[in-house]
C-alpha cells in the first residue's frame, strides 16, 4: 500500500462489508422523545427542589424545637437553682431562729440570775441571814452633809475626811454587831 492510495481521502475505497441500514426516526418522534425527556427531567428537578425545601423546613423546625427546649431547660434550671437557693436560705433562717431561741432562753436565765443577785429584797434577806443585819430605825441613821463631800477651794479631794468604801463597810458592820 502506498501513501498515494491510502492517504487520498477523496478517493472512495470499496467497503469490504455491507453498509448497515441506519434507522432514522422521524423528526416528530424525536421531538416527542426529547419533550418527554425534558418533562421527566423537569419533574425530577421539581421533586429534588421539593425534597430540598422539605429538608430545609425540617431542619428549621428541628432547630426551632432544639432552641425552644434549650430556652425551656435554661428557664427550668434557673427556677430550680433559685428555689434551691431559697430552700437553702430557709434552712439557714430556721437554724438562725433556733439559735436565737436558744440564746433568748440563755439570756432569760442569765437575766433571772442577775435579777436575783441585784434584787433589793434578796439583798436584804441575805444581809439579815448571813450578816445578822436588821432594818435601821430612824434614830440609827446618820446623815452626812453634802458640804463634807464637796471639794475644797484648792481643787483637791480631802482623802482624810472621807473614808474608803471598805472602811465604811467595816464601820457599819462593827456598829451593827456592837448594838
Amino acid at each position: 500500500m502506498s501513501y498515494y492510495q491510502d492517504g487520498n481521502l477523496a478517493r472512495k475505497v470499496a467497503v469490504p462489508y455491507a453498509v448497515p441500514k441506519v434507522r432514522t426516526t422521524p423528526p416528530d418522534v424525536k421531538e416527542a422523545q426529547k419533550k418527554a425527556r425534558r418533562e421527566q427531567l423537569q419533574k425530577e428537578a421539581d421533586i429534588r427542589s421539593q425534597y430540598k425545601a422539605v429538608g430545609r423546613t425540617h431542619a428549621r423546625t428541628v432547630l426551632r424545637l432544639v432552641t425552644l427546649f434549650m430556652v425551656l431547660a435554661a428557664a427550668v434550671g434557673f427556677i430550680v437553682l433559685r428555689n434551691a437557693r431559697i430552700t437553702e436560705m430557709s434552712f439557714v433562717n430556721a437554724g438562725l431562729k433556733r439559735q436565737i431561741g436558744e440564746l433568748d432562753k440563755q439570756n432569760g436565765l442569765i437575766e433571772d440570775r442577775v435579777a436575783a443577785k441585784a434584787s433589793f429584797q434578796v439583798t436584804r434577806d441575805q444581809a439579815a441571814e448571813e450578816l445578822g443585819m436588821q432594818k435601821a430605825s430612824a434614830d440609827q441613821i446618820r446623815y452626812i452633809s453634802a458640804a463634807q463631800l464637796r471639794l475644797p477651794a484648792s481643787g483637791e479631794l480631802d482623802t482624810e475626811a472621807l473614808m474608803s468604801d471598805l472602811e465604811c463597810a467595816r464601820t457599819i458592820e462593827n456598829w451593827v454587831r456592837d448594838n
